[in-house]
């Protein structure tokens, strides 16, 4: 983004390159003339003065620009903090009836204050900023629907709808979920999350179905909601490997218990990365895979260390003695992770059996490895 200022900078920089080449240029053409002789000595001489000149002229021009500039830039930014904390101040005092509400219309720092109060405060507050703020009938519309805004004003647009938090705004978040910009589509996402409320929860999610982010920046969508559950549900329904994969890791990271059920389907799916993340939603949810004993015996085997890690973890949720028996088998594994996994989850299911291999476990490494866990136990407690 462009801060005030820098686009004289940009353009003065371009001036003097421009001015510069010219310079060059010139001197390239007139002592190429002198050495053909074509051109005499005093044409080379005024020329190689002027371009002395305006290299003189371009490096005073910056010289004093540049410190100029730094100097406006932190005096502006002094200043509109001072703005600022002004507006938050009447703004508070208004809000708690010290005195009367500035009437709109409000310059932008004043905005920036009533978003900022809007992000702090919740409840009957937060509901009168949000009232104030639809008072001030800010520009973000006008921004969002026209076609000549730049890209960064419309990043600022979304940021503050974000900010802002006014359910009737989804109508203009969700239209950029379908963007060629992927960097509008996030900022539209991340948007959208904050403001959807009753059924634009759902209409968010569909959009976002079609919307083609990572499923990096789908989980962190999912976990921004206040109420993800039921496009944690719709993605695992209707969605693609990306929406899937995001949705399972939500589910366990925000206890969506309700769900469980669903996430054991994925245990037999053929991703193996939709697999590992089931079993970390239901390794995270406390949540026992009970009849799928046989699906993670098969994962117990694979060539893929963090499936076999996923799945050495998930077993100890069984409590039984099938799930202490692989477990104890498991210390042999050669991965470490393996190895760790199975040593941790033998500590929660038996403390007593992981003492046990720490002194007569046949294989060095799982020995060592059931000591360990059980010494960090010790210092923990």
């Amino acid at each position: 983004m462009w801060r005030r200022g820098e686009r004289l900078y940009a353009l003065l920089v371009f001036l003097v390159v421009a001015l510069e080449a010219l310079a060059l240029g010139k001197l390239v053409l007139v002592f190429s003339g002198r050495l053909f002789h074509l051109l005499g000595y005093p044409q080379a001489q005024q020329a190689l003065l002027e371009a002395l000149f305006l290299t003189g002229v371009a490096l005073i021009l910056l010289s004093a620009y540049i410190p100029l500039y730094h100097a406006y830039t932190k005096t502006k930014e002094l200043w509109d903090r001072k703005v600022f904390e002004e507006w938050v101040s009447r703004f508070s005092l208004a809000l708690f009836g010290e005195a009367a509400l500035p009437p709109p219309p409000w310059p932008r720092l004043a905005l920036e204050a009533l978003l900022h109060l809007r992000e702090t405060l919740e409840g009957d507050c937060g509901e009168r900023i949000e009232a104030w703020i639809r008072q001030a009938n800010p520009r973000w519309n006008r921004v969002l629907k026209g076609r000549l805004a730049s890209r960064p004003a419309r990043l600022d647009a979304l940021e503050a709808l974000a900010q802002a938090r006014l359910p009737e705004t989804l109508g203009l978040i969700l239209p950029y979920l379908r963007h060629p910009d992927p960097v509008l589509r996030l900022a539209a996402a991340r948007a959208g999350a904050r403001v959807a409320q009753g059924e634009g929860i759902l209409q968010l999610g569909r959009a976002l179905l079609q919307a083609g982010l990572p499923r990096g920046a789908l989980l962190e969508i999912l976990l921004l909601q206040n109420q993800a559950t039921p496009v944690v549900d719709l993605f695992l329904r209707e969605g693609q490997v990306e929406e899937r994969w995001a949705a399972l890791e939500a589910l366990g990271r925000l206890k969506i218990h309700t769900l469980a059920v669903m996430a054991t389907s994925f245990l037999e799916d053929p991703d193996p990365e939709l697999k590992a993340a089931a079993m970390r939603a239901l390794w995270r949810l406390g949540y026992a895979p009970e009849g799928y004993e046989d699906v993670l015996l098969v994962s117990l085997k694979d060539a893929r260390e963090f499936l076999r890690a996923h799945a050495t973890r998930l077993l100890a949720l069984l409590k039984n003695d099938f799930a202490r028996r692989i477990l104890w088998e498991m210390l042999s594994d050669p991965s470490f992770y393996v190895r760790r996994a199975a040593a941790e989850a033998l500590g929660t299911l038996d403390p007593e059996t992981l003492r046990e291999a720490a002194q007569v476990y046949p294989d060095p490494y799982g020995r060592a490895m059931a000591a360990q866990v059980l010494q960090e136990a010790s210092w923990k407690s």
